[in-house]
């Protein structure tokens, strides 16, 4: 598939032995800690690869987060009771890094802490998932169809993050951390916006109305716009790459946009305002390309790349000059029009195709867990729990390996990269 996507670094946290000792007064206590153990660093082993079954992926993080229910909410008689915290909520401490901040950790007493990091995580590897799906030499129908749907489900993941960050005391007030409201904005809506590159991609290459295509496009670019808004108080030597992405997709989109604005207007025989389309279309390309040198020297987090050389990129300036030529050929044999000073207006919004975010929920409490099993943790016998805020941490974490994500160096063989069956 002809796309191209920045990702940035999968967050560390440290190791958690979930060793509670006296607390665990039953077989049953002991075994879901020990089971909590395994799968934690399971969980955390899959993150590293983009390139692991989605399907185990997702049943190793569900499977942790149900057995970690009852450290969120209680478990009484009827199930969760989700109006109170649980009694085991501040008895381990937490350690995670932020995406975007380096090795420094954050460290906090609370189980929210250790859910939504754990969430985070899964986003951010949803992302780089669908980036080694679109990356691959062919990319068929029900794949493609998979990396829209792991973007709109990262999406309501960082989405969910962001509606319960006031459950992590102090977490949204440090600055560029993957709990700043700015940062979860930003994630939300690149994800949404690179979902809405597969439909783009899709109606291209099934021919749908050029109305429609240029609307899409139109839509994508404000939504990687508005990603980059957001980042725009953040440090720029940490953000400046990131928002260097954000900036190219914005107007590598608009110059779409107006691409297949110029090509609808020639269907309407109005070709000396589809050559201004077409015009517009190459100008902001040029701006695209621009961006495209000053991410490849931006500094900050995420992979070394040069977009000018990636597929995605080379295959606009073609299409730019083809629909510009179209129509200038027409308006020479046919229309003979003047081309007018003023651009004609983008559509305002797409009537079809706008990706959503896919709400996510935690997942329900594993059937080890009951009121009586709940019951069996006794508190009494645990270490006075510390209930200050969240802190940098005194302790480095160590750095994780992640697997280098694919990229394919061979053009395929239509226009989007996705092969229909």
């Amino acid at each position: 598939m002809a796309h191209w996507f920045h990702r940035n670094p999968i967050k560390v946290t440290d190791e958690v032995k979930f060793e509670l000792k006296s607390v665990l007064t039953s077989v049953e206590s002991k075994k879901i800690c020990g089971d909590l153990c395994v799968r934690r660093q399971r969980i955390l082993e899959h993150f590293l690869n983009a390139s692991n079954e989605l399907e185990t992926v997702d049943e190793e993080f569900s499977k942790y987060l149900a057995l970690f229910a009852g450290f969120i909410a209680p478990i009484g008689p009827s199930g969760t009771e989700h109006e109170t915290a649980s009694k085991l909520a501040p008895l381990i401490r937490f350690r995670w890094t932020n995406s975007m901040l380096g090795l420094t950790a954050m460290e906090l007493s609370e189980s929210w802490f250790e859910a939504l990091n754990m969430v985070l995580n899964m986003a951010l590897w949803l992302t780089k998932h669908a980036a080694w799906t679109a990356a691959k030499d062919e990319v068929r129908e029900g794949e493609a169809k998979r990396v829209h749907t792991c973007l709109r489900r990262a999406a309501g993941m960082f989405e969910f993050v962001l509606q319960n960050t006031d459950k992590v005391s102090g977490a949204s007030s440090v600055s560029g951390s993957d709990f700043d409201p700015a940062v979860l904005r930003a994630y939300i809506q690149q994800c949404t916006a690179e979902a809405q590159e597969v439909t783009v991609a899709r109606a291209i290459e099934l021919k749908h109305s050029p109305g429609l295509i240029s609307a899409l496009a139109h839509e994508t670019s404000q939504l990687f716009a508005k990603a980059e808004n957001s980042l725009e108080k953040l440090d720029e030597s940490i953000f400046g790459k990131w928002r260097h992405y954000l900036q190219l997709k914005a107007q590598f989109y608009l110059a779409y946009a107006y691409a297949f604005l110029g090509e609808s207007l020639l269907t309407e025989d109005k070709c000396g305002e589809a050559i201004r389309a077409c015009k517009e279309g190459i100008s902001y390309y040029q701006v695209a390309a621009d961006f495209a040198v000053k991410y490849a020297k931006a500094s900050g987090p995420g992979m070394q790349a040069h977009p000018e050389k990636h597929l995605f990129f080379r295959k606009i300036e073609p299409l730019l000059k083809r629909h510009l030529e179209k129509a200038e050929r027409e308006n020479s044999l046919i229309y003979h029009q003047k081309v007018v000073e003023d651009c004609p207006c983008l559509e305002a919004k797409a009537t079809y195709g706008l990706a959503k975010a896919e709400p996510f929920t935690l997942p329900s409490p594993h059937q080890d867990w009951n009121a009586s099993v709940y019951a069996s943790f006794n508190i009494a016998k645990a270490k006075m729990p510390d209930f200050s805020k969240i802190k940098k941490s005194s302790k480095q974490l160590a750095p994780v390996r992640e697997e280098k994500l694919y990229e394919t160096d061979r053009d395929p063989t239509n226009f989007s990269g996705c092969v229909l069956s």
